[in-house]
C-alpha cells in the first residue's frame, strides 16, 4: 500500500523515529512512523494505535516521589520505593549506572 504526503504529495516510506513527542511531555523512542523525502511525519492507523498504548502504558506507570538523601559511611543514599522498584524489576542485587546530566539532573540505568 502506497502513502502519499498530505503536504508535498511524495511517495511516504516507513521509518522508525529516534525519539518522538506523541503527547505533549512525554517521549517516546523508536517509534516507527512514515516520511516522506521533504521530511513531513505521519503514522498509520496502526502506528497511531501503538503510539497511543504506549502513551498509555507511561501514564499509568508515571510515577514520581520526592526522597531525601542520607549518608552511609562516605556515600549518599537514595531509597527507592517498592512500587518504582516493582515496576523497574529490580532488587538488591540489581546493578545501575549513574549517568550526570548537568548540575541538577542525572540518569540511572538498570544494566
Amino acid at each position: 500500500m502506497t502513502i502519499i504526503c498530505g503536504k508535498c504529495n511524495q511517495e511516504m516510506q516507513e521509518v522508525e523515529l529516534k525519539e518522538y513527542e506523541f503527547e505533549d511531555g512525554i517521549v517516546l523512542e523508536n517509534v516507527k512512523a512514515m516520511r516522506c523525502p521533504i521530511g513531513h511525519v505521519t503514522f498509520t492507523e496502526e502506528q497511531a494505535d501503538v503510539l497511543e498504548k504506549r502513551t498509555e502504558d507511561i501514564k499509568t506507570h508515571a510515577f514520581r516521589f520526592i526522597r531525601s538523601i542520607s549518608k552511609s559511611a562516605r556515600s549518599m543514599v537514595i531509597r527507592i520505593p517498592a512500587d518504582l522498584a516493582k515496576h523497574l524489576e529490580i532488587d538488591e542485587k540489581s546493578k545501575v549506572e549513574m549517568i550526570p546530566l548537568g548540575k541538577k539532573r542525572f540518569l540511572v540505568e538498570v544494566k
